[in-house]
């Protein structure tokens, strides 16, 4: 494999722009041990250890923070994988506590949790019967990783969203509750290692202001801003928590880490590193924002589709990353063909047909393997860092230049930076509300 100089992108924080986690699967960690040789095709000097961005070492590309969600594991299981090796490098990895998981009753291992159950049957399974899965999640997490997501019994469970979650009949008081007594547990037995960030759910402006009021007490690291809270809420309600948050000190010393879950693309980049370094100058020098999602994985797993890098002008569909189908046909097993339409990414660059099409029978059904999809995944990785740190520089780097920004979305930048400045934000905010509806709306009805 013939190589430049490795691509580096956030190697440290606090980082001048928001940092991108690729929540790492286990499919993928499992690949990545050092000389491991799979009976398959592969690009001549090829490791798989180079899959392992999250090191420092790889030569492909190098970004030393990731996610994992326990919520990919089974309840009781051993965190024995390559990514907890932490002699592979200095690396910061964030934990997710599985509360999706819980709140589609699909995580492994939960008991006595069904659709369909009452409000009151569906608490008194969670405190009693899963005893064991909130001691498990709270161990692993603050055992194995940097900061950890708190377990959260979201608002969005109750909701049509959950319409078949175990939890749907709660009550919104029940599942802030529950949500209370997961952080009474944390603060007596996961404190330690692990720096905790408090999720903060809503589904609207009224609860989430309802469930910020309830748990903010609860300071041992930082933040996480889910459902309505985050980007689905819109920009509107996000900032609404934002400056809230702020006038509350939410953000005074120790409290230096707030993640979005679950979003990737190149606007709320530009989005949430505007937030970042106004509350910078107005609160916290050091506080840091993420961001997260599984879609480089999910993609390259389920759908065998790879990443697109976005053109970035003034046109707002050049802003969105797409995914194009790979030709994964019989004639393409033998192919030297480069794989990726757009090959800029370091594997994109040598990885040929031949090395993704690895079936050559004549009635193979899927003409992939698991291989071929992690390697598409790490290209999917390189196209999203590299599309926000584009994003960086043209919105925020020495050399800016704004007008490739799409006018919607640069006069809500406006608005958003403008509004950690006034003397009357939310009125600020409240005035310029149907612009950002317009370019970030509201997800739940």
């Amino acid at each position: 494999m013939n190589l430049s100089k490795a691509n580096n992108f956030a190697l440290g924080a606090s980082h001048p722009s928001a940092i991108y986690l690729p929540a790492v699967t286990p499919g993928y960690i499992n690949l990545t041990q050092q000389g491991a040789t799979p009976l398959r095709e592969l690009p001549a000097n090829f490791d798989l250890a180079d899959l392992a961005f999250w090191t420092g070492n790889s030569k492909l590309f190098n970004h030393k923070f990731c996610l994992h969600s326990v919520g990919s594991q089974k309840i009781g299981a051993n965190f024995t994988s390559t990514l907890f090796d932490r002699t592979r490098g200095d690396y910061t990895i964030v934990g997710d506590s599985g509360g999706y998981q819980i709140g589609k009753g699909s995580l492994k291992g939960l008991v006595n949790l069904r659709k369909g159950m009452t409000g009151k049957a569906a608490v008194a399974a969670w405190q009693y019967e899963n005893a064991e899965a909130r001691r498990w999640i709270t161990g692993s997490l603050s055992t194995y990783f940097d900061y950890s997501m708190t377990i959260d019994m979201a608002l969005w469970f109750n909701t049509k969203n959950g319409a078949k979650s175990p939890f749907h009949q709660c009550t919104d008081d029940q599942l802030i509750q529950m949500t209370l007594g997961n952080l009474r547990y944390i603060e007596a037995n996961g404190l330690g290692k692990t720096k905790w960030l408090n999720v903060l759910q809503g589904t609207n402006p009224q609860n989430t202001i309802k469930w910020w009021d309830a748990v903010k007490h609860f300071k041992h690291g930082g933040w996480s801003l889910a459902g309505a809270t985050g980007w689905r809420g819109g920009l509107h309600n996000m900032l609404m928590l934002l400056l809230t948050m702020r006038d509350e000190h939410a953000f005074d010393a120790g409290q230096d880490w707030l993640h979005m879950l679950g979003v990737s693309q190149p606007v709320w980049h530009m989005y949430f590193t505007a937030c970042q370094n106004k509350l910078r100058e107005t609160a916290n020098p050091n506080l840091q924002f993420s961001y997260d999602s599984a879609s480089p994985f999910i993609l390259a797993g389920m759908l065998d589709q790879y990443a697109m890098p976005p053109e970035l002008t003034s046109d707002e569909r050049s802003w969105s990353v797409s995914f194009k189908q790979l030709n994964a046909v019989k004639s393409m097993a033998n192919s030297d063909e480069l794989a990726f339409k757009q090959n800029t990414s370091p594997l994109g660059r040598v990885l040929q047909m031949k090395h993704l099409v690895i079936k050559r029978q004549p009635h193979s059904g899927r003409r992939v393997d698991n291989v071929s999809n992690q390697l598409m995944a790490n290209h999917n990785i390189w196209v999203y860092l590299d599309a926000g740190q584009r994003v960086h520089d043209i919105a925020f780097g020495p050399g800016q230049d704004r007008s490739r920004i799409p006018q919607n979305h640069l006069q809500a930048l406006q608005v958003v930076e403008e509004a950690f400045d006034v003397s009357s934000p939310m009125a600020f905010i409240d005035k310029h509300k149907a612009l950002l509806d317009a370019v970030a709306p509201m997800m739940y009805k």
